[in-house]
């Protein structure tokens, strides 16, 4: 069990020691322990608040196993009785909770006090001046990515809650039954060719192993890879993952993207319509269930057995090794070229009329006990470097490997974790990893109009009668006048 020194804003205490016998007391309900409220800092120097009066974080749904962040924000208010806090929650879609966000902010609403933004409005909502600079923060403790991903202009405004990821799952049933039981001993699963050698590879078992003709009871296996595809944030992210993967973009060093490569761009998203209406050797109909499919479709549609391979966010493992289990063995690793970094950054709104106890309360969420209970009990991957560390934090559920050949067991414990043995251990290793090669969505004022217009001209192209034509060229156009905001949001 590792214990340690905590890092910045953590007081010394065991993460381990508080995490069991502190924070999920108090969570249960358990009286505040004496001196609790001085180790978590005390009221004197936070705003006095008037009756009812109480911090208002506004979010997304939480998405958290079992509602940690609710559970987070109620250890706040035993500790902090004098400045009680609530989350009001918002649509889970990213979109109508970007809307519902900035609208509060662009109305300078002093009813919320703190943000919790999707790290790609970060730049939008600073740069508007909707958000307080958070001046004399520490990145002490915090994952590289996550941190940056709450600045801009030199200057911080939110602090990591949580990141994520892009994880590809597998299910190890089907891809045992493609070898007929001569498995490879290395690299089953072929990915040196980026993405396009992986969805070669999923069309080859899919053709191998799909339909209903494979006995009773068998689920039909009718999709290759289950992708977010539907209109919605989800396909930007899995489009620019695709791109990524395929070498047909690239992010320059300030981070804006690079659409240059027309005749890549061109072959991916082409070569990736056809597979979506069977071209490539499934059906029409079912290839194109992904251009439907949002995270909760195409989850469920994997669990089901109905696709060889999924790709989702780290919390999905949760679900698939979770009380209502997949019917198969469920392997997972990074997406081929690297995943799209994701995740909430919590920020302070410029109009909060309690500044001082709002920065506080984000703080208090974003420390590492907090980040602890996140990983280890909400299925989140952690922005903090500690519970990746902490062999007692387990992120994943341990694994059914029975009568798997080695080298899947790899895929079921963590591919390319090294230096443990400890299955769950090498899991948290194999997310870390998955998130040290994340690649950032592009960091832009106008990210959201960027994303808009990547979806209504690609969305269109990848239609299942093909009437659209799709031209690379006037995309890296459409691209280059929506980062510079001359598209009108639609």
């Amino acid at each position: 069990m590792t214990g340690g020194t905590a890092g910045n804003g953590s007081h010394g205490i065991t993460r381990r020691g508080f995490f069991v016998g502190g924070a999920a007391g108090l969570v249960a309900g358990a009286g505040l322990p004496l001196g609790l409220e001085g180790l978590f800092g005390g009221p004197a120097d936070l705003e006095t608040f008037g009756a009812g009066e109480q911090l208002t974080i506004l979010s997304g749904r939480d998405e958290t196993d079992g509602g940690q962040r609710r559970a987070l924000v109620d250890l706040w208010n035993r500790v902090h009785e004098a400045h009680p806090a609530r989350i009001v929650e918002v649509s889970s879609n990213a979109d109508r909770a970007y809307s519902t966000l900035l609208s509060a902010a662009q109305a300078g609403d002093p009813g919320y006090d703190v943000y919790n933004l999707d790290i790609p409005w970060v730049p939008q909502f600073a740069q508007s001046g909707y958000l307080r600079a958070l001046d004399g923060a520490s990145d002490d403790g915090f994952l590289r990515a996550p941190w940056a991903a709450g600045t801009w202009d030199g200057a911080t405004y939110a602090l990591p809650f949580n990141s994520d990821v892009g994880l590809l799952y597998c299910n190890l049933d089907l891809i045992t039954e493609f070898y007929g039981g001569d498995v490879p001993a290395t690299d089953p699963i072929p990915v040196d060719d980026g993405w396009a050698g992986l969805d070669r590879f999923a069309h080859e078992v899919l053709a191998a192993v799909g339909g209903d003709g494979h006995g009773p009871g068998r689920p039909v296996v009718d999709t290759a890879i289950a992708q977010q595809l539907a209109d919605y944030e989800g396909f930007t992210v899995n489009l620019w993952e695709i791109l990524l993967g395929t070498g047909a973009v690239s992010v320059d060093a300030a981070a804006r993207p690079v659409f240059d490569d027309v005749e890549r761009i061109g072959a991916t998203v082409e070569s990736l319509a056809a597979r979506l209406r069977g071209s490539g050797g499934s059906g029409g109909a079912a290839g194109t269930a992904s251009l439907a499919f949002d995270e909760q479709g195409s989850l469920a549609a994997f669990a089901a057995g109905h696709a060889v391979f999924l790709r989702h966010w780290p919390r999905a493992l949760r679900v698939l090794r979770g009380e209502d289990a997949a019917p198969f063995r469920v392997g997972f690793m990074p997406v081929p070229g690297g995943g799209v970094l994701g995740g909430q950054s919590l920020a302070v709104a410029a109009a909060s009329r309690h500044p001082v106890a709002a920065r506080r309360l984000v703080e208090f969420l974003t420390d590492e006990r907090s980040h602890q209970v996140i990983f280890e009990r909400g299925g989140f991957a952690a922005s903090r470097e500690v519970p990746y560390r902490d062999p007692a934090a387990p992120w994943a559920r341990e694994a059914e490997t029975g009568g798997l050949a080695a080298s899947l067991v790899d895929y079921a414990t963590g591919k390319g974790a090294e230096g443990t043995d400890d299955p769950l251990r090498k899991a948290n290793d194999a997310l870390r990893q998955a998130l040290d090669g994340a690649s950032p969505r592009p960091r832009l004022q106008h990210y959201v109009e960027v994303s808009e217009e990547l979806r209504r001209y690609v969305r269109a192209a990848l239609s299942p009668d093909g009437a659209t034509p799709f031209d690379a060229a006037e995309l890296a156009e459409r691209m280059e006048a929506a980062m510079d905001g001359r598209v009108t949001r639609g």
